[in-house]
C-alpha cells in the first residue's frame, strides 16, 4: 500500500511506486517541480504512458517543454489557456 510521499528524492518511496507501472501520470504543478520531477518519474511510467503536465506559467514554457525532451518524452502537444501552458508527452 503506496503513501503519500516525495517521488524525486525519496529513493524508498519511488520504489514503492513500482517501475514501468502506470499508463498516465498527471503532474499539475510549478515548474521548478516539474523539471527534477521528470527525468524521476519516466521510471514508473510503461512504454507508451502519457506524462501530462499543467500549472506551468507561459515564461517557463521552454524550460518545461527541454526538461520533458531531455528525459527522452516525445512532446505530443503543448495548450495554452491565457498565460498558462500545458504539455503533454508519451513514452515511446
Amino acid at each position: 500500500d503506496v503513501k503519500a510521499g516525495d517521488i524525486i528524492t525519496d529513493v524508498d518511496f519511488r520504489h514503492a511506486c513500482g517501475d514501468e507501472k502506470y499508463d498516465l501520470v498527471l503532474a499539475n504543478i510549478l515548474a521548478d517541480v516539474l523539471v527534477p520531477l521528470t527525468p524521476v518519474i519516466i521510471h514508473q511510467m510503461k512504454k507508451g504512458g502519457i506524462y501530462i503536465t499543467s500549472g506551468i506559467i507561459d515564461e517557463k514554457e521552454e524550460t518545461v517543454v527541454e526538461a520533458v525532451k531531455a528525459a527522452g518524452l516525445e512532446v505530443l502537444e503543448v495548450t495554452h489557456q491565457n498565460d498558462w501552458v500545458s504539455v503533454t508527452a508519451r513514452k515511446n
